[in-house]
């Protein structure tokens, strides 16, 4: 997935991220003619959202097992490297799109391949809050 903004549509004031999320080991007994069958539909829904204006930016994430979580304990900062054996479900990209409505939105997310592939993979549809600045 490439990064490409959106044309100006000039009544356009609404953002969502569409998170893809999905169970790390879900996909691992897919066949490599599957895998490159998912990846040709995400292109194509990475296409299809650049194509009707509505893509900011979205790309695929690495493994946990490339991942680092950071947080603060007891006022030290702390890192832990993954894989993350404790996650069940995770972050595997993101899509931003700019809609004029939620049911927009909705239909946008619905089409996410991640919504069709069953239990193990999910597309998570959350509204971004603007921060004044």
């Amino acid at each position: 997935m490439g990064r490409k903004m959106a044309p100006s549509r000039g009544d356009v004031d609404m953002r969502y991220v569409i998170l893809v999320g999905h169970d790390e080991k879900g996909g691992k007994n897919m066949s490599p003619e599957e895998h490159s069958a998912l990846f040709a539909a995400y292109q194509k829904y990475h296409s299809d959202l650049s194509k009707a204006g509505v893509l900011l930016g979205g790309d695929a994430l690495q493994a946990t097992a490339k991942a680092s979580r950071i947080s603060a304990e007891g006022g030290k900062r702390k890192v832990v490297d993954g894989p993350f054996s404790e996650s069940k479900e995770i972050i595997g990209g993101y899509f931003v799109i700019q809609v004029n409505t939620e049911q927009e939105a909705r239909e946008w997310a619905g089409r996410c391949p991640a919504a069709h592939l069953g239990s193990w993979s999910y597309a998570e549809l959350r509204e971004v809050e603007e921060i004044p600045t």
